[in-house]
């Protein structure tokens, strides 16, 4: 597969192109908290993710203006039970954050005994993301989806 990299000015601006697929720039698939980006970030955007039986959580699309980067934050109304397995009958709640102009995506899952799960970052100067927040619940999937920003 052939690999072109771009490096402009240092950090921000790298971008590696791979054919076939999403382009990843700096920051890409990095967490939040330990590169300093979410020192800083606001909500940009969120929705109440909800089912026939209402709301079971909130999905915020996170942005830091320092790094040009968003994440998705999902959070539960209450501390999720059993998920993830055959006995437990459930997936877990999941949140994500897609890139529009390629698609790129990355996802968090909030697991039994949490309440709270953010994404690793898209890079998106100069462009939009979207988040999204999902849970399967015995009255049916809740899910919800944030405007672009």
């Amino acid at each position: 597969m052939a690999r072109a990299g771009v490096v402009v000015g240092g950090v921000g601006l790298a971008m590696v192109a791979a054919t076939g697929v999403s382009n990843a720039y700096t920051y890409d698939g990095s967490d939040p908290s330990s590169t300093g980006c979410a020192s800083g970030a606001t909500t940009v955007e969120s929705a109440t993710v909800r089912n026939s039986q209402g709301s079971v959580g909130t999905i915020e699309l996170r942005y830091s203006v320092a790094c040009h980067t968003a994440w998705a934050r999902m959070t539960l109304n209450q501390t999720a039970g059993a998920c993830g397995n055959a006995s437990a009958g459930y997936d877990c709640a999941h949140g994500f954050v897609t890139r529009n102009n390629d698609g790129r995506s990355y996802s968090c899952t909030i697991y039994q005994g949490q309440t709270q799960c953010y994404t690793p970052m898209v890079y998106d100067k100069g462009m939009t993301s979207f988040a999204e927040g999902v849970k399967d619940t015995v009255w049916g999937l809740a899910d919800a989806r944030t405007a672009a920003y």
